[in-house]
């Protein structure tokens, strides 16, 4: 292209200043027509999406690679969110890739063949509608949390009249005092006797457990460093990683006499992970020693669930609760892991009803002040 035309191409393309968005991705997104086709450029400062539309609209490029990230409007729902996951894979946690997928996998199964450019909020809605009787409204809630900015990255949607269904609370079982005095004496020399104590007794998470190392081990100082996971890879075996599910999982725990002696006497070299069966296992094992038993089977996580109601039993200040248990926000710990146990309800209820017996006696309780008259 002679200079002067080629001057005046980039005079014209000046004139043309598609605004830049800031995407929740963090990428930023512009919008614009060329040849009377409707593309979306993505570019990591507002500057380069600016360039880039600038740069097609004015035919001064026009490499194919270019043009097909222009275009990527045309992907299936499912081909956009894997494009979603690939672009974040270094800073993705392996569980959240793995999430991801499911989702892509199980959830919104009309949506993922359309194209993403058009769906539509009634489209999310029907999708919604479709999945309310198999799945959980949390599920249904967390689904949306991808879709939704996959979708904003090729054109705006709005959710604002989306309908969830009502979120029913279940309550996750867990194990009174009685259960786990039955359940300590029924695992010992159990293969899986330390996963389940690490579970119960330091509220360790069972990816956590699986990717403990000897060297997290401090015999001397009496402490358990958790710093690392064992979660499932790309190719669904398993990995292990020093991503943590939030930084607050990071932790150091102070470690038991009780635990630390069975550690101490745990068979195997003293390099690299200490438990080397599959993480199914300690479910398989748990599940197979309840039966026998006759001991109330609440599952691996449940033991999780136990140890946070142990605190909250014992009055443990709320974020030392927190960051022994690896909690983020106390939202989560209270509102899920917290439970209340029977013998706490009955003992409440005995003093509340001690204090209002004594008000019908007539009788002014310790501690209460005189009513005025």
């Amino acid at each position: 292209m002679p200079r002067k035309e080629e001057q005046r191409v980039q005079v014209r393309a000046a004139k043309l200043k598609p605004k830049p968005d800031l995407l929740p991705s963090g990428a930023w997104r512009c919008r614009a027509m060329v040849n009377g086709e409707k593309i979306v450029v993505l570019g990591k400062s507002p500057e380069e999406a600016h360039a880039k539309v600038i740069a097609l609209k004015a035919g001064l490029v026009r490499d194919i690679g270019l043009e097909a990230e222009a275009r990527r409007g045309n992907l299936s729902l499912a081909d956009a969110i894997e494009s979603y996951i690939t672009a974040r894979e270094n800073v993705l946690s392996p569980t959240t890739i793995n999430g991801y997928r499911e989702i892509k996998r199980n959830r919104f199964p009309s949506l993922m063949e359309k194209t993403v450019s058009k769906i539509s909020p009634s489209d999310l809605q029907e999708a919604v509608n479709e999945d309310a009787c198999k799945v959980s409204a949390k599920t249904i809630k967390n689904a949306l949390g991808l879709v939704v900015p996959v979708i904003s990255e090729y054109k705006d949607i709005s959710t604002k009249r989306i309908r969830l269904p009502q979120r029913k609370r279940i309550e996750h079982s867990y194990l009174d005092a009685q259960g786990m005095i039955e359940l300590f004496e029924a695992i010992q020399g159990e293969t899986v006797e330390l996963p389940i104590l690490l579970a119960v007794w330091l509220g360790m998470r069972r990816s956590e457990i699986m990717g403990l190392c000897w060297d997290c081990i401090d015999f001397e100082a009496g402490t358990i460093k958790v710093a690392r996971t064992y979660v499932k890879s790309k190719d669904k075996g398993y990995v292990l990683r020093d991503e943590m599910k939030t930084e607050a999982a990071r932790r150091t725990l102070e470690c038991p006499g009780y635990i630390l002696e069975k550690l101490k006497s745990y068979p195997g070299s003293r390099e690299g992970r200490i438990f080397h069966f599959h993480p199914n296992t300690i479910y398989k094992v748990m599940k197979r020693i309840c039966d026998q038993y006759g001991i109330d089977f609440v599952g691996v996580h449940g033991l999780r669930h136990t140890n946070a109601s142990v605190m909250l039993s014992l009055g443990i200040m709320d974020k030392v609760a927190m960051a022994r248990g690896g909690w983020s926000t106390d939202v989560t710990m209270k509102q899920i892991y917290q439970h209340v146990f029977a013998s706490d309800r009955a003992a409440a209820g005995g003093k509340v009803n001690t204090f209002f017996e004594t008000i019908a006696q007539g009788i002014v309780p310790g501690g209460a002040s005189q009513p005025e008259p």
